[in-house]
């Protein structure tokens, strides 16, 4: 047996926490476990460190489900989700389709918004610290006529039919109450790191669409053509001091 037959071996019967009849057959257990027992450790261990991740990456999401639901909901999800990358941060990119898949989560309609949100957040706060354009030389340089510009890889845009940002800021709550909050309307966020943890603010939804072209990118004025009849220079400017002020331009391309 290669030791790649047996790493998939292995893999195979972590996954179902029993030892089958190949490894029986070409699998020695070490020490007095049997190979059922040894598998199903490992199982077990393996559970619960993929459980933890997806506790840790969508916090509110466990706040707003409950411990028990949350366990039973993520059980689900890494049972039909097999981990398949070796970094245990890259688990659970696909956890928000899964919520809006699974039927005891359905009645909650922000639900996917927000796990979505929250695998942002993750994002950003693993990229590396920003190293911004000076504010000075880019206040200069955004008087031309057109231009490109890069921003840093701690910088995401989330638009959402639901208000996410407060459920999330109260994440840390003892409890929740949905008549408390208000997430019926949408709500268009930039999201970005500030001393070394990731913020959310809330930004106008052209200023959104704007910034996602520009990341796509697309020059300033291919970017604002589309909003050419309601986006005033005075709404430019105003969208620039916000990415200004929050440190997420790190080139510029005069065109």
């Amino acid at each position: 047996m290669t030791i790649n037959e047996a790493q998939h071996l292995f893999k195979r019967n972590v996954l179902d926490g029993q030892a089958d009849a190949q490894s029986i057959r070409d699998l020695r257990p070490v020490g007095n476990i049997s190979l059922d027992q040894g598998f199903e450790i490992y199982h077990d261990m393996y559970h619960s460190k993929l459980a933890g991740s997806l506790g840790k990456t969508f916090e509110t999401v466990a706040w707003v489900l409950g411990r028990d639901l949350f366990h039973d909901v993520s059980t689900r999800y890494i049972d039909s989700q097999p981990s398949v990358s070796f970094m245990l941060s890259d688990y659970g990119i696909s956890f928000p389709e899964h919520l809006g898949s699974t039927m005891r989560t359905r009645g909650i309609p922000f639900l996917t918004d927000l796990a979505r949100f929250e695998w942002l957040i993750k994002e950003v706060q693993n990229a590396a610290t920003p190293n911004p354009l000076p504010a000075a030389s880019l206040k200069e340089q955004l008087q031309s006529s057109n231009f490109k510009i890069g921003f840093v890889e701690a910088m995401r845009v989330h638009q959402s039919m639901h208000s996410i940002l407060e459920l999330w800021e109260r994440r840390k709550e003892p409890a929740y109450v949905y008549e408390e909050i208000n997430w019926n309307p949408p709500q268009s966020l930039l999201i970005y790191k500030l001393n070394g943890h990731a913020v959310a603010e809330p930004i106008d939804p052209i200023h959104a669409e704007i910034i996602l072209s520009l990341q796509d990118g697309k020059s300033i004025t291919d970017a604002l053509l589309e909003f050419s009849q309601i986006v005033s220079p005075a709404e430019v400017n105003r969208l620039f001091k916000t990415l200004i002020r929050a440190g997420v331009i790190d080139d510029f391309i005069p065109l």
